[in-house]
């Protein structure tokens, strides 16, 4: 993809925005020196770096309506991030350079847990596993909806970039926002912006044209809370776990889609090819294809739909499995199976990042501790991430072209296929690589290009993209770029908020 153009900054304008910040957040919180710098430059995709002015750390929302109208007066850009674990799309890094890097790490409150309403109000610093611990201790009839990246990373990050849970698509429990817009304004949608409402996070459109859209891959404000959905405890939850040769794909997602329309299944079905199970685990053999989705409900409700699902993914050429509870505890369990079930239960697990240090042969294993530090390991990370209807014969085109497109470069890609519903899926394409070697690197940044190019001509689309790739789209007739175009002028008259995010690209 083309590299973002470089900007033009007022080194006047700039340096009054940072004596005016470091009023707002005091000196410890506002970071501009040189190693910090590049540091939070560093990224497991080998994109270039993109020049910081300074790394902004507020803990308040209104701080940060201060730090934007400062941002708006001297014209200085501002690139906001939860913890910056946006990997294989970027990492921390803004699409374009010369700004500052907003880091919204410090507000990091669970503001409130309702058990009744099922639903929590989070900042964008609340991490995976702290919703999670909150949760098990305050409120244990409720569970998150997590994703299988690392414990550390934000519930709103991800949620904001349309990412998805390994129970339900996250932008899909948005029950309101709390946004900074680029006027300076802390504005909330829905029934939120009423303070006398008595049920103000119940329902969840509001009165009016509804807000909450507009802040999802976009950058027409800084959102700096969220009102998220909590899924039930139910008295039983399995795993249903199957495998299938490629000879049987189509049927096999064919059939999925069947039993979504039927209602046998309700959550989201995840498929991965044997190059992802192996980037999860530590086994050196699987099948060609894993496919696994959550039921939950009653224990009678559970053991039908089990059995239905079998039944029909068996005639489909499938082998079903059946994994409970009892089949993960203890300590003869596979560990990849008893982080799937804790991934399905709410519980965030390191297990699939120490998977992908062991299967990439990273040489800087780090511990526990440090296992997601994949921005300072060796290991090279791109994605690429189409969408398509739930359709077998779409599904098995979608694989040859990808596989085909990645053989030209030597590299076989790590897929992930994920129907959401009966509707469509959501695919995963992921590229590994050694961030050391330089032959690998520019190999595996061709490849990522040509995919996007490849897919996109044969019609397939994006819904989710990196920062090397938001120029390419966005020249194309992707979105309705003039009426989005007209909203950020309205919302961001000075255009200070990541410039080239999701947005045609200008100088």
């Amino acid at each position: 993809m083309n590299h973002p153009h470089g900007e033009s900054l007022d080194h006047t304008d700039q340096d009054k925005a940072i004596a005016a910040w470091r009023e707002i957040l005091g000196t410890d919180a506002l970071v501009r020196a040189p190693e910090e710098l590049a540091a939070a430059e560093r990224n497991t995709s080998a994109f270039p770096p993109r020049h910081l002015v300074a790394i902004l750390r507020p803990t308040r929302a209104e701080q940060v309506t201060e730090v934007v109208r400062v941002a708006r007066e001297h014209r200085v850009p501002l690139y906001p991030i939860s913890t910056g674990r946006n990997w294989g799309l970027g990492s921390k890094l803004p699409v374009r350079p010369g700004g500052a890097l907003l880091d919204l790490s410090g507000l990091n409150r669970v503001r409130s847990v309702d058990t009744r309403g099922r639903y929590a109000v989070v900042e964008p610093g609340v991490t995976q596993a702290q919703l999670a611990n909150h949760l098990a201790t305050h409120a244990p009839t409720l569970v998150a909806n997590v994703t299988g990246s690392s414990p550390n990373s934000s519930v709103i990050g991800n949620l904001l970039e349309r990412g998805t849970g390994f129970r339900r698509h996250r932008a899909d429990e948005v029950r309101g926002l709390e946004v900074v817009i680029g006027l300076g304004e802390l504005v909330r949608t829905g029934l939120w912006a009423d303070p006398g409402a008595r049920h103000a996070h119940h329902y969840r459109h509001g009165l009016g044209p509804g807000l909450d859209g507009l802040f999802v891959q976009s950058n027409l404000g800084i959102v700096t809370a969220a009102v998220v959905d909590l899924l039930p405890r139910r008295e039983e939850l399995r795993l249903l776990m199957f495998s299938f040769s490629e000879e049987v794909l189509a049927g096999v997602f064919d059939t999925v889609g069947e039993l979504f329309t039927a209602d046998v299944l309700r959550s989201i079905v995840h498929v991965f090819n044997d190059k992802r199970i192996l980037s999860m685990s530590a086994s050196t053999q699987v099948p060609t294809w894993t496919g696994v989705v959550a039921i939950d409900g009653s224990r009678a409700q559970v053991a039908l739909a089990v059995a239905e699902a079998s039944a029909a993914l068996a005639a489909a050429g499938a082998a079903p499995r059946e994994v409970s509870a009892e089949a993960v505890a203890g300590e003869a369990a596979d560990p990849l199976l008893s982080a799937m079930y804790a991934v399905h239960s709410g519980r965030p697990s390191t297990a699939f990042l120490e998977g992908l240090h062991q299967a990439t042969g990273a040489t800087t294993v780090p511990d526990a501790a440090t296992v997601d530090a994949l921005d300072d390991s060796t290991i090279g990370y791109l994605a690429c991430m189409p969408v398509i209807a739930v359709d077998g014969a779409a599904a098995q085109e979608l694989v040859a072209l990808v596989e085909g497109v990645c053989a030209e470069y030597a590299i076989v890609p790590a897929l992930a296929i994920n129907p959401m519903n009966a509707d469509y899926a959501e695919v995963v394409i992921n590229l590994y690589f050694d961030r050391t070697d330089p032959d690998q690197t520019r190999a595996a940044h061709a490849c990522n290009d040509k995919l996007y190019r490849r897919l996109y001509a044969e019609g397939f689309r994006f819904y989710r993209v990196g920062i090397d790739a938001m120029e390419f789209l966005t020249e194309q007739d992707t979105a309705p770029w003039g009426v989005i175009s007209q909203l950020k002028a309205a919302l961001d008259p000075a255009g200070v908020i990541a410039p080239g995010r999701y947005c045609p690209v200008t100088d």
